[in-house]
């Protein structure tokens, strides 16, 4: 009987242990996604291009300030008018070679201008009805946008997210780090390809470069010659998950009162457009990085491995032990 229990009771040890691995990804991390809405617009995806788009992104302790450019042309004859959006969170493939997800947090103090006008915005509740053509989750902020025939657009976005409560979780490993992430793969709706990407990025309160634990490669960041800020650029292309924008930087603040930025947001709003406005940013070399995904093993890295031993270990061991003293006591029989 002893023999018949100790092997199962180690394989259930070790799915207990397997199966508590956590999705390796990046959560709750502040950032978001540019897209269109709904299937009744879908015959206007490919007729609008997102020509060129422009990422202002100032990282502060905490937190991060947004600004999105966005130059988008209506190559039909056609008057079109839709509804445009923003996911204000949501669960994304990751685009890493191992399965990962992304999970954003949400959006803060949200603005939009259209050639230069503040639009009214709504706040939606999709559901799971399949209204979302490309992100399955339920907060939006949506906007009416109308384009006459050949029209040009300036699309400009406004936003802070929270970015204290960033996590990296890769097997049983997890660290608290600020994150943040800007989904290009939302632009693969339009007219493709987005000509022109241009990714600035900005170090804040303080913040180093040596503060940045990881971010995305294929930028080809290049580092300013004050070391404050990373320059990176994109072109003729066709997003798709693995483009995606994520910084991870800094250290988990305790009791961050984001409520104290979000009361200075029109102040951080006209900070980074200033920033916005810069067109010469002196380089010095290329920004290499570790992959943001990436995080250093601890002790619960190696769980699962240590489980796997004894599962099949400790029942071999009782089996030797087992026999070692049978062995014994028929020895000792024939002695007597």
């Amino acid at each position: 009987m002893t023999k018949k229990i100790g092997p199962i009771f180690y394989l259930v040890i070790l799915i207990a242990f397997c199966s508590n691995v956590s999705q390796p990804g990046i959560y709750n991390a502040g950032g978001t996604a540019f897209t269109m809405l709904f299937p009744q617009d879908s015959l206007t995806y490919k007729k609008v291009q997102m020509q060129e788009e422009s990422i202002y992104i100032q990282l502060y302790k905490g937190f991060a300030v947004v600004k999105g450019t966005y130059k988008m042309v209506n190559n039909s004859n056609e008057k079109l008018h839709f509804t445009m959006g923003y996911p204000i969170n949501g669960i994304y493939n990751g685009g890493e070679a191992d399965l990962n997800q992304v999970q954003l947090d949400s959006l803060y103090k949200f603005k939009i201008k259209a050639s230069g006008n503040e639009l009214p915005i709504n706040e939606m509740l999709i559901g799971d009805s399949g209204n979302a053509t490309v992100f399955k989750n339920e907060n939006w902020f949506t906007w009416f946008v109308a384009f006459s025939p050949k029209e040009i657009k300036e699309i400009e976005v406004y936003f802070l997210v929270n970015t204290n409560e960033g996590g990296i979780t890769k097997g049983y490993t997890q660290k608290q780090k600020n994150a943040f992430i800007y989904l290009l793969e939302s632009g693969s709706v339009w007219k493709q390809p987005i000509e022109k990407g241009k990714f600035i990025v900005e170090l804040k309160d303080g913040l180093k470069i040596s503060d940045i634990a990881g971010i995305s490669s294929h930028f080809n960041f290049q580092v300013n010659q004050d070391e404050t800020i990373l320059i990176g650029a994109k072109t003729d292309f066709s997003p798709i998950p693995k483009d995606n924008l994520i910084v991870t930087y800094g250290e988990k603040i305790p009791n961050f009162n984001f409520q104290d930025f979000l009361d200075q947001s029109e102040d951080l709003f006209n900070q980074i457009d200033a920033f916005s406005q810069q067109t010469e940013f002196r380089t010095t070399k290329p920004f290499i990085s570790k992959n943001p995904y990436e995080i250093e093993p601890d002790f619960w890295s190696f769980l699962p491995v240590v489980a796997l031993i004894l599962a099949f270990i400790t029942p071999l061991a009782f089996g030797v032990f087992g026999i070692y003293f049978v062995i014994k006591s028929i020895k000792k029989k024939n002695r007597n």
